[in-house]
């Protein structure tokens, strides 16, 4: 064979361009497997219970009862059984004074300050939080509750993991 002596030796030597550009492409690949597998996060499954306040008419306030069970009004999702009812009402605005000839409304519609206390199973991930199927349940959300008989907005106020 005569002619280029290069063309003879094409396949023994690599360039180093050619080395930093594989080396960046197997760095690129390892970190893609790595951030790609699976997380093994500890997960448990105990109880939770929620503090929900929220601010009711009085008839609306006495039809929530110990034992209902409580749904998100969003997603569905059961947040969980009414354990506790506190009625509050200390800390509701007095109402306003009326003028003259103004109608008296009527006593159901005086606010009524609800605290709620919630029990249910919850998934508790370490690095994520607490989910209740797949919906992640924060202290200081507002959220849109319904029960069989009352749709109400609460907030969650608190939220505690029950030691067994």
């Amino acid at each position: 064979m005569t002619g280029d002596t290069d063309q003879d030796r094409r396949g023994e030597r690599l360039h180093w361009l050619d080395l930093l550009l594989g080396l960046a492409l197997l760095t690129l690949i390892g970190r893609t497997v790595i951030q790609a597998w699976p997380r093994v996060d500890p997960k448990a499954v105990q109880t939770v219970r929620l503090e929900v306040v929220a601010e009711l008419a009085a008839d609306l306030a006495a039809q929530l009862a110990v034992g209902q069970w409580v749904k998100d009004g969003t997603t569905g999702e059961f947040m969980g059984k009414i354990i506790k009812k506190t009625a509050n009402t200390a800390n509701v605005p007095a109402p306003a004074a009326r003028a003259l000839g103004e109608a008296i409304p009527p006593s159901g519609l005086s606010p009524q300050r609800l605290v709620l206390v919630l029990e249910r199973e919850g998934k508790i991930v370490v690095r994520e939080g607490i989910f209740f199927g797949r919906e992640n349940v924060r202290a200081g959300q507002e959220r849109k509750f319904h029960t069989f008989y009352v749709e109400f907005t609460g907030t969650i106020n608190r939220i505690a993991v029950v030691k067994e």
